[in-house]
C-alpha cells in the first residue's frame, strides 16, 4: 500500500491561469441546462453510450449549482427530479460499463475465461436492451424546460440571464464558502475513518463525499473565486479509483443475481457455473483494487485550496457595493 502508487499527493501539477472570464451563477445555469438539453434530444435520437454518460454527470452538476440557491429559492424539488433522472439514466449506464468491462477483460484472458465472460456479455446484452427501452420511454415524457421554469427562467436559453432570475450574490457567495466548509469537513472525516474494506456502502460514502467536494469547487472556480486545478485533479482519480471498484463490485453482483434465479438455474446448470467463475475472478480484481485505494490520504494542498477558496467567496459576501454614479 503505497501510496504514490495509488493517487498523486506530491509534485503536483503546476496550477495554469485561468483563461475564461468568471460567469455568474445564473449564467452558469443557464448554460447548464442547455447543455441538459442537448444531451437529452442525443440520447431519445441515438441512445448512445457516450450522450447516457453525458447527461448524467450534467445532472449532476446542474444539481449542484442548484445547491447554491438553496437560500435564495426553493430548489429541493428540482434537485429531487434531476437525481430520480439520474436514477434512471444510471440503470442503463451500468450495463454499459458492464459490457465495457467484459470486453476488456476478454480480450486479455485465455479461452477458457474468455467463454465464460461472453457468455456473461450475451446475456446482459439482453438485459441492456431490455432496461434502455423502458427507460427510454421514462425520458420520452420529461421535459428539461420544467428546471428552467422552477427557477423562473421560463426555458429560456439566451445567456445572460441575471435579468431574468434575480439572485443575491453576496449570499450565494457567503452560503458557498460555508458550504464547502461542510463539504470538505465530511469528506475529511470519511477519508480520516477510512480502511482498507469491501464494504460497499463504505466505499459509496466516501466517494459521494470526494463528488460533492469536486463538483463544488468546480463551479466556485467557474465563478472566478480562484483555481482549484490541481484539487480537481486529485478528487478526479481518487473518485475514479473508488468507480473502477465499484463498477466490480456491482458486476458480481448482476452475475450473481441472473445466476440465482430459480429459472435460469434450471435451465443453465452448466452456464451457470461458468459465469460464477467468472465472478470469482472479479473478486479477486477487486481485492488487488482495494489494496492500492487505501490509505486514502488526503494531500494538504485540497484543503488549503478550499480554505482560500472559500475566504474568498467569504470577501465577496461582505463586499459593498459600490455607490450609484447618479448618487
Amino acid at each position: 500500500m503505497v501510496e504514490a502508487e495509488q493517487l498523486p499527493t506530491t509534485t503536483p501539477p503546476v496550477e495554469q491561469p485561468r483563461t475564461s472570464e468568471p460567469r455568474k451563477l445564473v449564467d452558469i445555469i443557464v448554460s447548464q441546462l442547455e447543455t441538459l438539453r442537448t444531451h437529452h434530444r442525443a440520447v431519445l435520437e441515438t441512445g448512445a453510450v457516450e450522450a447516457i454518460h453525458k447527461m448524467r454527470v450534467t445532472t449532476r452538476r446542474l444539481q449542484a449549482s442548484l445547491d447554491l440557491l438553496a437560500r435564495e429559492m426553493k430548489v429541493r424539488k428540482l434537485k429531487r427530479r434531476l437525481r430520480n433522472w439520474r436514477r434512471k439514466l444510471s440503470s442503463v449506464r451500468n450495463y454499459d460499463v458492464f459490457l465495457e468491462l467484459i470486453e476488456r477483460e476478454a480480450a486479455s484472458r485465455g479461452r477458457t475465461r474468455r467463454q465464460q465472460l461472453e457468455l456473461v456479455k450475451t446475456i446482459l446484452q439482453e438485459k441492456r436492451l431490455q432496461r434502455a427501452a423502458k427507460v427510454g420511454r421514462f425520458l420520452q415524457a420529461i421535459n428539461i424546460d420544467t428546471i428552467a421554469i422552477g427557477l423562473g427562467l421560463s426555458g429560456a436559453t439566451v445567456e445572460p440571464a441575471s435579468e431574468t432570475m434575480v439572485i443575491d450574490e453576496k449570499r450565494v457567495a457567503a452560503y458557498a464558502a460555508e458550504r464547502l466548509d461542510q463539504r470538505l469537513a465530511e469528506f475529511q472525516a470519511l477519508a480520516a475513518l477510512s480502511h482498507p474494506t469491501n464494504n460497499p456502502a463504505e466505499l459509496h460514502q466516501l466517494r459521494i463525499a470526494a463528488k460533492r467536494v469536486r463538483y463544488l469547487l468546480e463551479i466556485v472556480q467557474e465563478m472566478g473565486f480562484g483555481n482549484a486545478s490541481r484539487a480537481l485533479t486529485w478528487l478526479r482519480t481518487l473518485q475514479d479509483r473508488i468507480g473502477d471498484w465499484h463498477d466490480l463490485e456491482a458486476l458480481e453482483e448482476e452475475i450473481i443475481a441472473v445466476v440465482s434465479a430459480p429459472e435460469f438455474l434450471k435451465h443453465h446448470l452448466a452456464e451457470s457455473s461458468q459465469m460464477l467463475n467468472a465472478a470469482a475472478h472479479l473478486q479477486k480484481k477487486k481485492e488487488a483494487l482495494v489494496s492500492r485505494l487505501f490509505p486514502v490520504r488526503i494531500p494538504r494542498y485540497v484543503e488549503i485550496t478550499s480554505h482560500r477558496i472559500a475566504r474568498a467567496l467569504r470577501r465577496q459576501s461582505l463586499r459593498v457595493a459600490p455607490p450609484h454614479k447618479n448618487d
